[in-house]
């Protein structure tokens, strides 16, 4: 009982039960109004009520708190993709090992560490792959011995 029902199927079933006039509306009925075969509609509506496809004396119109309730729960919002920097291998292939990034980037004139120095976001994706990079080397070396 995972599968939930979508919030548009939702909303049909509640618009044919209120737009429709009788006390009593089974399965079929409501399918009829729905426009969705009645095994299908049942396979959803079991969410609400887990005897709808054992039961044709099932009242769907009971069914319409528990649908109106379920329509207003707010819907959970998926989480803004973070947009990674790219980095194109023209800019991979200046540097072939950590050594050399370091050197390049990290140095000043005469070769002195510059503590100062600061890494954009660029330059930390290009050291996380070149580290990768290294990483799996190292792996490769161990199996093979």
């Amino acid at each position: 009982m995972d599968n939930k029902p979508t919030k548009a199927l939702a909303k049909r079933v509640i618009y044919a039960l209120k737009k429709n006039k009788r006390k009593f509306v089974s399965l079929d009925a409501l399918s009829r109004a729905v426009g969705i075969y009645p095994d299908v509609l049942g396979d959803q509506l079991v969410y609400f009520s887990p005897m709808i496809r054992m039961d044709p004396e099932v009242n769907c119109r009971d069914l319409l708190p528990d649908l109106l309730e379920y329509v207003k729960e707010p819907v959970k919002e998926a989480k803004p993709r973070k947009t990674g920097v790219r980095v194109s291998k023209s800019e991979m292939a200046r540097y072939s090992s950590i050594p050399e990034f370091c050197y390049q980037r990290l140095t000043s004139v005469g070769g002195l560490v510059d503590t100062s120095a600061e890494l954009s976001d660029v330059d930390l994706e290009i050291l996380r792959r070149l580290v990768n990079k290294e990483i799996a080397k190292r792996k490769k070396k161990q199996n093979g011995k």
